[in-house]
């Protein structure tokens, strides 16, 4: 079984967060982050951004963890 990602400040395990919004122009934007629970460090992932229009879905991927 794999360990759990640990917070690199206190050394506490830290949970995975999806959070998505949409923007003022359609688009949706999706973070992916782990964030200690004690002191609120995190650590970004990956992010996703999502434009439609027209007939045309554009997706843009951007990977972050290490």
């Amino acid at each position: 079984m794999e360990a759990a990602m640990t917070c690199k400040r206190d050394g506490k395990p830290m949970y995975l967060v999806e959070e998505s919004e949409k923007m003022s122009d359609g688009t949706r934007r999706i973070t992916l982050y782990y964030k200690c629970p004690v002191c609120g460090y995190r650590v970004e992932i990956e992010q996703l951004v999502i434009n439609v229009s027209n007939d045309n879905i554009r997706i843009k991927r951007l990977i972050r963890l290490k």
